[in-house]
């Protein structure tokens, strides 16, 4: 399902975005299974909105055995492999009903240990709804999952109180106050803009943002990594997807050998 090309495009560039790559019936099959399950969290006692006003729910395909098919199939699971590895495992999923409109530059993945920029962790985005870049369709910075290009970028972020991990700057009332010079949306990018039935893959160390986002934005994350095979590899995972190590009975029990396969290292790292 992967192309040289495509593979080459990814490793310089890290993403990779595919149109189409399923039907408008698809995708209202999707759409309509998504809206259930964040209705049904809704409805549950003492349920809230973030403080942004926007519900994020975390294991989100893994509570649909419609919506744990999108990982298993071909379009999805073997580019996967071909970019996080053959071996890869699975790291969570998230749904998203956006509440704000901006999210400014960031990284998903740090680079707070040597090998951190190497270890492939992979984000595959799933707009349920039109996004522009008047209206909230991602962004990237192209080749900014490298370095020395990565660790030029950490102005735009700012040290925890801990000291343990960054947080984004908020945008400057005069955009020549902001670490390059320019607003946020105003950064040299390509801006992503997706219709329903097109997939964004990219590596979550690659920088990103979102700006007009409007309430209401819909759209399905599906999140895969490298086999761990080192101790660095295991502290990352520990520090930004511990749930992994327990994985979604879902999937440790799923009749598809590929959704098992995706979990069972994991499990047994986590019962080590």
């Amino acid at each position: 399902m992967l192309t040289e090309r495509q593979q080459a495009h990814y490793e310089a560039f890290g993403f990779l975005f595919q149109r189409e790559l399923f039907s408008a019936e698809e995708m209202s099959v999707i759409g309509e299974e998504a809206d259930r399950i964040w209705q049904e969290e809704s409805s549950w006692p003492g349920f809230q909105l973030s403080d942004q006003g926007s519900q994020h729910t975390s294991s989100f395909v893994e509570r649909s055995p419609l919506l744990s098919r999108i990982v298993e199939d071909d379009r999805i699971y073997l580019t996967a492999q071909g970019l996080a590895g053959e071996d890869m495992v699975w790291t969570n999923s998230e749904g998203n009903i956006t509440g704000y409109g901006t999210a400014p530059w960031h990284p998903d993945r740090r680079n707070m240990a040597p090998g951190d920029l190497d270890y492939p962790r992979l984000k595959v985005m799933l707009y349920l709804d039109e996004v522009s870049a008047a209206n909230g369709a991602l962004r990237v910075i192209p080749g900014s999952h490298k370095n020395p290009f990565h660790d030029s970028l950490y102005p735009m972020l700012q040290k925890q109180d801990n000291g343990m991990d960054w947080d984004t700057i908020p945008e400057a009332d005069d955009p020549a106050d902001m670490p390059y010079g320019v607003a946020g949306d105003q950064m040299p990018c390509q801006v992503v803009e997706s219709k329903p039935g097109d997939v964004l893959f990219f590596n979550q160390c690659l920088w990103h943002a979102a700006y007009n986002a409007y309430a209401g934005r819909r759209y399905i994350a599906l999140k895969f990594a490298g086999n761990p095979t080192t101790d660095g590899h295991l502290a990352t995972l520990r520090w930004y997807s511990g749930g992994a190590f327990s994985p979604h009975e879902a999937f440790f029990n799923s009749d598809s050998e590929r959704l098992r396969s995706l979990v069972t290292r994991m499990a047994e790292l986590g019962s080590a």
